[in-house]
């Protein structure tokens, strides 16, 4: 007799057996089916922090030029040799950079060499568990650099699976920290500051201390913004207050408890 038939058998026995005794028979467990996941925002909560990794993200790339800045400048070629100039500095330190791109097109292949989307940029970020991510940006507007960290409300620690676009809540106290750190020391380099807050993705994705940095001209030539004795100024302040960073982080709880009433 095949398989399914002595199955069916005994559970009809088994069945008889219950209504004889004068038991009712319990109705059948509902299987319990997993969460649906979606690899691409899943963050692990329980990686151990990699003090000395530090990401930064030049902005735009490849057929996306960014924005026009003077006659001549666009902001991905800005954008990119900051971040060379950051990457050197910091290596130098002792530091492991990540960059999401080192060339016009994004380091990770794409079809069509297409820019990386934001979900890209923030899921290189988020894999590596750095103890800083830098966005980098430049505009034609104002002078010397801009800083914005989140404007997300905080959150009291980091919960499992995270929200993808309010993934930064847990680390807005850190990153406003990291915000201070920069604003104090590209001033003692006597380059214009300015601090803010935004919400500008995907900084409001990314699971550690985060800002946007946006290079701004020196001048009032905007092509000034393209000056290499100038970008290495920003780059040696912005690599001088990182140093102690790693020292002086203290990462959300890894698990907050669940708010009262809350639902599983």
């Amino acid at each position: 007799m095949p398989i399914r038939h002595h199955l069916a058998a005994a559970t009809v026995l088994a069945l008889a057996a219950l209504s004889a005794s004068g038991q009712t028979p319990a109705p059948p467990a509902t299987p319990q089916l997993p969460a649906p996941q979606s690899p691409a925002i899943q963050i692990a909560p329980q990686a151990i922090l990699n003090r000395t990794t530090i990401v930064l993200d030049p902005a735009h790339g490849g057929i996306d030029s960014g924005s026009r800045i003077g006659d001549s400048t666009l902001e991905k070629d800005v954008t990119l040799a900051l971040a060379f100039k950051l990457r050197s500095l910091l290596s130098a330190r002792g530091f492991t950079v990540t960059m999401t791109r080192d060339a016009d097109n994004p380091t990770e292949p794409t079809p069509t060499a297409s820019p990386l989307t934001l979900d890209d940029r923030a899921g290189i970020a988020n894999h590596t568990h750095a103890v800083a991510c830098l966005l980098l940006h430049a505009t034609g507007r104002g002078k010397g650099v801009h800083l914005y960290a989140s404007q997300l409300a905080p959150s009291p620690g980091v919960t499992s699976p995270e929200p993808w676009l309010t993934a930064q809540a847990p680390w807005i106290p850190a990153s406003r920290q990291l915000e201070s750190r920069l604003a104090q020391a590209l001033t003692r380099a006597e380059i214009p500051t300015l601090s803010s807050v935004a919400s500008i993705r995907p900084v409001d994705s990314l699971a550690c201390p985060a800002l946007v940095v946006e290079l701004a001209p020196e001048t009032d030539d905007p092509d000034s913004i393209a000056d290499a004795d100038y970008q290495q100024r920003v780059a040696q302040a912005i690599s001088g207050a990182l140093v102690f960073w790693p020292s002086q982080l203290q990462p959300p709880l890894k698990f907050a408890p669940a708010p009262a009433g809350a639902q599983p």
